[in-house]
């Protein structure tokens, strides 16, 4: 009945990675957080001792690995005794995930994880467990796709790149991620009823909001362009002239002579203490599309109160640097709301990738391995990831 009971329990990174600490230490445990002799060996953490593989690369031969450094603090010469080992290739219990080998190298002790055990598993008990949330959370989490945002004109099934199509798959996907976090989930931007993209994406399955195509933003749009013009970041022009008076020549002088309304950048991030972004950005000339795109991230947290938003913006790396641009003209015009970008890779050598992180994080077996590109709000770090595709 006990075994029953352990092969239906949902596997868990979590669970796998305590059970391995415990059988590598073995008795050791009770030396942690005790007195220390002058010659005694100091001994790791437990959580430290093993490290849960990600990249696809490295997942051809290894799912966790216990460093040298760290088996040279619990065993002389690193050289792991026989029976420790056998305990570890032998680990069974509660959401532990099913160990199919394992050897010591010179990088330390790799283990592989039965993969056909675990899907079995997994398949035998059904995915509710793994879909349950582990513990529910409150907020609003807006999900921004450029993609899809007029520039000027809304875009159609067309002139969508396939890149573009991956990033509102992904925001998708990270919707309904989220709304069974317990979390209220908006989408932006809001795109034209019967618009040929929102019945392309219909299609797909996908169900974006839409709005009548003769209602207008241009109330917000002007809010947003006087928030701009007001901003304290605003360069003005003696400062325009203090930088090309700095050499660049004619073409440079003719550039910034051109006018508009132009938001230091650099210097909202570096004032606001925001972090994670590209060091080179410097100062942005404020276009009608960057205006209506803010207007359209405004309307999506129109209706958020009682709360602060977070904000997920999904974009192609080849859109990354203007997206940064966008938000932090955002946060220029008085947004307050915490902003996180994720990024699709375009690297078709890393598509095994995929594998190590939408499959895990679907079972909710991996999802501390993804990692953030930039986050405003740690409540998210563990959603938030840059994906290779």
């Amino acid at each position: 009945m006990m075994e029953n009971i352990e092969e239906l329990s949902p596997l868990r990174i979590t669970a796998t990675v305590r059970a391995l600490s415990s059988a590598l230490r073995g008795k050791r445990e009770h030396v942690h957080g005790t007195s220390r002799g002058k010659g005694d060996r100091m001994f790791p953490e437990p959580e430290k001792l093993w490290f849960k593989e990600s990249s696809a690369k490295n997942l051809r031969n290894r799912d966790f690995l216990s460093p040298s450094t760290m088996l040279n603090t619990l065993y002389a010469g690193g050289k792991v005794p026989p029976a420790v080992m056998s305990r570890v290739l032998s680990l069974r219990g509660s959401g532990v995930l099913p160990v199919a080998g394992g050897e010591v190298m010179d990088e330390g002790l790799r283990l592989r994880v039965d993969r056909v055990a675990s899907f079995r598993a997994v398949l035998a008990g059904g995915t509710t467990e793994y879909l349950k949330p582990s513990s529910q959370m409150e907020g609003c989490v807006v999900l921004n796709c450029p993609a899809l945002h007029p520039k000027p004109n809304t875009p159609t099934p067309d002139t969508l790149s396939l890149g573009q199509l991956r990033t509102v798959l992904l925001a998708n996907h990270i919707g309904t991620l989220f709304r069974r976090k317990g979390f209220e989930v908006y989408f932006c931007p809001t795109l034209p009823e019967d618009s040929d993209v929102a019945t392309f994406l219909q299609a797909l399955g996908i169900d974006w909001p839409t709005a009548p195509a003769n209602g207008t933003n241009d109330e917000r749009e002007e809010k947003i362009q006087k928030a701009l013009e007001n901003s304290p970041y605003r360069e003005k022009g003696t400062e325009r002239d203090r930088r090309t008076s700095g050499g660049g020549g004619r073409k440079a002088v003719e550039e910034e002579n051109e006018g508009g309304l132009r938001i230091n950048l650099k210097q909202v991030f570096q004032e606001e203490g925001l972090l994670g972004y590209d060091p080179t950005l410097g100062t942005c000339k404020v276009h009608r599309d960057s205006v209506s795109h803010l207007a359209q991230l405004d309307l999506s947290t129109a209706d958020i109160t009682g709360t602060m938003a977070t904000v997920l913006h999904v974009t192609s790396c080849q859109d990354e640097f203007r997206q940064q641009q966008i938000a932090i003209l955002w946060r220029a015009s008085g947004a307050t709301h915490s902003q996180v970008t994720t990024i699709i890779r375009s690297n078709t050598q890393q598509c095994n990738s995929l594998y190590s992180y939408y499959l895990p994080a679907l079972l909710s077996v991996a999802a501390e391995t993804s990692c953030v590109w930039t986050c405003e709000d740690p409540r998210f770090s563990p959603y938030c990831c840059t994906v290779p595709s």
